[in-house]
Parts: C-alpha cells; sequence; structure tokens
C-alpha cells in the first residue's frame, strides 16, 4: 500500500512533464525548443556537478554552464535560423577559458577538476546539443517535432519492453557488477517494442524507409542501454541512488536523460548517413 502514493505521484509528475514538453515543442515551436534544451543544458549540469563534487572534486561550474550554452544555444541559432557559424565561436573561447581559469581557484587536485569539468560538457552539453540535429534533422525537411517525439517514443518506449519482458522472462544478467536487476531477456524484449514503434512511424513519417526507422531503432537503443548503464556507473561510483531530486518519483534530469543521451550521438550520426 505504502508504494501506491509513490505510483501515484510518479504518474502525476510524469505528464506534467510531458504535458510541458510536448507545449514547448509544438506550440512553442524554435524558441520553445531553445528554452527547454536551455534548462536541461543547466540542470543536467547542475546535477553531473553536483556527482563531481559528492566524489570530492570541484569542477568549474559557471565556465561548463557558460560553455554548455553557448554550444546549445550556438547550434541553434546556427541550425534553426542559418545564422553564421561563428556564433560558435564564443564556445571556443569557453573551452580553452577552463585552463587559465584553474590558475586562479587555487582548490586540490586541479588536472582532476578540469577533466571533470569537461566531461560534463561531454557527457550532458553535448548530447542535448545534439538533439537540435534530430529534431530539425536537415534544411529540407526542417523543424518536425512530430519527427523527433517518434524518435524519443523509440528510446523511451524500451523501458516499458524490457520491464515486461524481463519480468516475464529474465534470467541472464546483462551487466549484474552495474545494474542487478538487468537482463538480457529484457533488453531484447525492449529492442523488440521499439522496433514495433518504428515500423508504426514509418507509416506517417516516409522521408524514412522502414528498413531505415528499424536501424534508427536499433542503433538507438543499443546505445540507450549503455547509457542507462553508464548513469549507474557515475552514481554508483559516488554511491548516489539519483542524480537529483527536481523531480519527485522520477529523480533527477539526468536520471531522465540516460538512456536518449548516449542514444543521440549516434542516432545524428546515423540520421547523417541516411538523410
Amino acid at each position: 500500500m505504502k508504494k501506491m502514493p509513490e505510483l501515484v505521484t510518479r504518474i502525476v509528475v510524469g505528464l506534467i512533464v510531458f504535458g510541458i514538453f510536448l507545449a514547448a515543442i509544438f506550440i512553442g515551436k524554435e524558441p520553445g525548443f531553445l528554452v527547454l534544451g536551455s534548462l536541461g543544458v543547466l540542470l543536467g549540469l547542475h546535477e553531473f556537478y553536483n556527482l563531481v563534487e559528492m566524489g570530492g572534486f570541484k569542477p568549474q561550474r559557471l565556465t561548463g554552464y557558460l560553455l554548455g550554452l553557448s554550444l546549445f544555444l550556438g547550434n541553434g541559432m546556427v541550425t534553426f535560423y542559418g545564422m553564421s557559424e561563428k556564433y560558435l565561436l564564443f564556445s571556443l573561447l569557453c573551452m580553452f577559458l577552463i585552463l587559465p581559469i584553474e590558475l586562479y581557484r587555487n582548490r586540490p587536485d586541479p588536472f582532476t577538476n578540469i577533466a571533470h569539468g569537461f566531461l560534463g560538457i561531454i557527457y550532458v552539453a553535448v548530447p542535448i546539443t545534439l538533439l537540435i540535429n534530430i529534431v530539425h534533422p536537415n534544411d529540407a525537411i526542417g523543424y518536425d517535432p512530430l519527427f523527433f517525439v517518434g524518435w524519443i517514443m523509440l528510446v523511451l518506449s524500451t523501458d516499458s519492453g524490457a520491464y515486461l519482458a524481463g519480468t516475464a522472462f529474465g534470467k541472464h544478467k546483462l551487466f549484474e557488477r552495474i545494474s542487478p536487476k538487468k537482463s538480457w531477456e529484457g533488453a531484447a524484449g525492449g529492442l523488440l517494442m521499439s522496433v514495433a514503434f518504428a515500423v508504426g512511424f514509418a507509416q506517417f513519417l516516409d522521408f524514412l524507409s522502414v528498413y531505415e526507422w528499424i536501424g534508427l531503432s536499433v542503433v538507438s537503443v543499443v546505445a540507450g542501454i549503455y547509457g542507462d548503464l553508464v548513469e549507474s556507473l557515475l552514481k554508483r561510483n559516488v554511491g548516489a541512488k539519483d542524480s537529483g531530486s527536481l523531480l519527485p518519483g522520477h529523480g533527477g534530469i539526468l536520471d531522465r536523460l540516460d538512456s536518449v543521451g548516449l542514444a543521440t550521438p549516434f542516432a545524428f550520426v546515423y540520421l547523417k548517413l541516411f538523410l
């Protein structure tokens, strides 16, 4: 009985967040996507740097926030509005400013602090930045939130399929050292669920063939499974259950973006090859 309120909270929060997400990208269009993504970059980096500090290190938060935001907004200006790539030059400066700024911080482990600052950009800001190139795959297609939601569903539907298959058939552990509850059977069920969604989406969004949709599903799901495991590894390293507490019943932003984060660069490359 104690689990019911938590389940209700999880469902209600999930519906609210999903509603805000849909409103931002469909009604708000490109500006809405940029606002939502900017919040994702800042909150994601905040949670990542919190985890790093739990490990005893002090990354450069402000420089990381500026670099992450400049990457995301610069790519948005170039991709959505066709502006000059010079808007990305500020990101280049922020990247190299991390090095001399560490001289003035007088903190222990400067080498590791710098490394963690860059890792936050790679792990959080770069994947969110590349989401721009999935909602806007190329200039011929333009801004297509329906395709973006379809791709998100390919990744997120894996959880439902994995839960059902893992509960019914799970016997062989996928990666017991990191995530004892996950099984190979669950992973296979998640992939099948995602492929079923891909076949359905191919009937409505035909700029990818059904086989290309299936390929996108396989690439995204496999990368997403590893993304989930990587986040579990990072949290386990610092003894954290969740990356944050922003979303009651769900944890933090990174807990919701773990699969999407690693799936994004692989989906980005895949789409560049087939579109």
